[in-house]
């Protein structure tokens, strides 16, 4: 567990980025401390921001069908609780889901609990839940 500034320093001089890895659990107030240096508050340069970052960090691969995405954009960055409703997790790496335009689309207005993604993104709500509900 990531608990101070310190060892995030030092993981990041290491090249890994223990925003957006899940083998770096990090202590909730430092992530939130550190999503809002990085991106900012819950507007739209903020927001471009995030999706640059996930942009960046994430394999061009649709997290559902499995579909190479040539030209990714905000579209698909897919957050799993959603951003007006929860903007104080809007900027947490763990709570999008890249996904190609169609699925996107599933996602936001189908029938999810069909997708192969659903049981995960349950277990991340939880979890989000509990570590920002718990501060």
């Amino acid at each position: 567990m990531i608990e101070t500034r310190e060892e995030y320093d030092y993981a990041v001089k290491r090249g890994y980025d223990p925003l957006d890895d899940a083998r770096f659990p990090m202590a909730i107030a430092l992530r939130k401390e550190i999503q809002k240096e990085k991106f900012g508050g819950n507007n739209r340069d903020a927001n471009s921001r995030f999706y640059r970052y996930i942009i960046e960090r994430r394999e061009w691969v649709c997290e559902e069908c499995g579909r190479y995405i040539a030209y990714p954009c905000a579209v698909n960055v897919s957050h799993i609780l959603t951003r007006g409703a929860h903007p104080d997790k809007a900027h947490d790496p763990r709570n999008v889901n890249f996904l190609c335009f169609d699925c996107h689309q599933l996602w936001e207005n189908g029938d999810r609990e069909k997708m192969r993604i659903y049981r995960r993104n349950q277990e991340m709500i939880q979890l989000l839940k509990h570590e920002y509900d718990n501060v």
